[in-house]
Formats: C-alpha cells, structure tokens, sequence
C-alpha cells in the first residue's frame, strides 16, 4: 500500500516536524544529507550500569521530491539490588547486567511539494519497545504538510494526516495483537539562534478514530550546538504518553538523550 501511495504523490503534477528545512523546489541541484550520532553514560564501583544511544538521519532532495530516513536506538542495562538493602552484593554482582531499557525506531518519508510551502507525504515507521508492551509497532501514514512560517531563522510547519498502526505485545498481554486507526496531527518549530546552535521541536497528537477518548501525544525537543562543520553535540527530550497504554504499562515514557554527532554530507 505504502509503495503504491508513493507511485500516486510522485505523479502528482498540480500544485514539513520533518518539513522544518527547505522547501525542495528551492533545491536547484538534486541534494543528499547524512549525519550519525552516538551517546552514552557509564557507572561503576558502588553501583554498576551503563547506557548507549545512537541513531543516524539522512535525507536526498531533487526537484519536487524528497526522501527522508531515520533510526534512533537507545539500550541500558545494571546490576540490580536483589535484596533491596542499597548494596550490591557480591551474589547481586554475580547475577550480572540486567537489560532495563531497550527502544528501537525507525522511520522513511517520501514528500511531494506543490508550490513553495505544500507538500503531501507518506510514511512507513517501526517501533520495539518491549519495556513499553511492544514487541513491535508498525504504521503507515499519509497527509498534508503546510509551512506557516519560512523565515531566515525561523520555521514553523504544520501536518494533519490519517495513520494505520499494527501493534504486537509482548507475552502476557491479551490480545496479542490489534489494528490502531487514528489521526495525525502535529506542529514543528525550528530555530536557528545562529551559525552554531538550532532548536527544534515537535508536537504530535494521534486521536483513534475508533476507541473515541484514546489518545497520543508525542513531543521531541532537541539543541544542537555545531562545534565543527563535521561535529556537532546535540541534547534531546523525547516524550511518548497513551493515555489507554498496553494493560499492565505505564502512560508515559520520558527520554533525554546527549549525543556527539558527526556529519558526513
């Protein structure tokens, strides 16, 4: 279904949290980006646990067209405190690392832009969350993409769209399995302080078209300071809230993240 929607808007000849950069008509030579980032933090002696993040975005612009992809990971594990006692034993220490956080996301976008600040967009993402109830969590989506604001050094972009989610949980949870139907709606800013610092941030509401009342709401916000042309330090806040989560989960998962980034195109 997805390659077929991206047959369609290709063709199109009338006359974006991701459409926060130049409008791809704009773009008189076909462009590509590609940047990757790592990051990490690391305990030992009286406690012991670790944690990793990485992730890469890359996106290819010509014409009236433009692909965007995306990955982000994120893994931690600790020694745990059996017992309770604010001590790891030595038979704590002997059980060794427990993995405590796992999350994996992926995504690719096709946009086709009408005029200087238009576009429609299709989708394809994934999700592996088991620490939130997922095995893993599908979606395909399609929509409309408007820039509002497209300033020197600020943007602020409109998206309304339709999602199709298919959600697999993790064992114990009844069903395994269910088709989630929802709108999309979102608003993105990008700053550009200077030459050196950029904020950006998103805003997503998914309302489920058939369980009236579940909603959710995805907020990323993320500063990144240039301290090269190729290497960069970037902060970022990633929220996910389900007010009707996975039964036996929590409503909200919270995220901050601090990665060195590097540049390749």
């Amino acid at each position: 279904m997805l390659i077929l929607l991206i047959t369609l808007l290709g063709h199109a000849k009338s006359p974006g949290l991701q459409t926060t950069v130049k409008d791809a008509e704009e773009v008189e030579k076909p462009k590509s980006e590609l940047a990757a980032e790592f990051g990490g933090a690391l305990a030992a002696g009286n406690s012991a646990a670790y944690s990793l993040n990485a992730g890469f975005n890359g996106a290819h612009r010509w014409k009236q067209n433009r692909l965007t992809a995306s990955f982000s990971g994120l893994f931690g594990q600790s020694v745990v405190d059996g017992d309770g006692d604010g001590i790891l034993s030595p038979e704590d220490r002997a059980r060794g690392y427990i993995t405590n956080q796992q999350q994996l996301f992926g995504v690719a976008r096709y946009d086709r832009f009408f005029g200087k600040k238009n576009s429609l967009y299709a989708l394809s993402a994934i999700l592996v969350d088991p620490f939130a109830g997922f095995t893993s969590r599908t979606q395909q989506q399609i929509g409309y993409s408007r820039k509002f604001v497209a300033e020197e050094s600020t943007s602020v972009v409109g998206e309304v769209g339709f999602d199709w989610a298919q959600e697999y949980y993790v064992p114990g949870v009844d069903p395994r399995y269910q088709d989630i139907f929802a709108l999309r709606f979102m608003v993105g800013v990008e700053h550009t302080f200077n030459e050196q610092v950029k904020l950006i941030s998103g805003l997503e509401a998914y309302p489920n078209v058939i369980d009236i009342g579940q909603v959710r709401v995805i907020n990323t916000t993320s500063l990144a300071a240039k301290l090269t042309d190729k290497i960069g330090f970037k902060t970022a806040y990633n929220l996910r809230f389900d007010n009707d989560p996975v039964p036996g989960f929590r409503r909200a998962d919270h995220a901050l993240t601090a990665s060195l980034v590097v540049t390749f195109l």
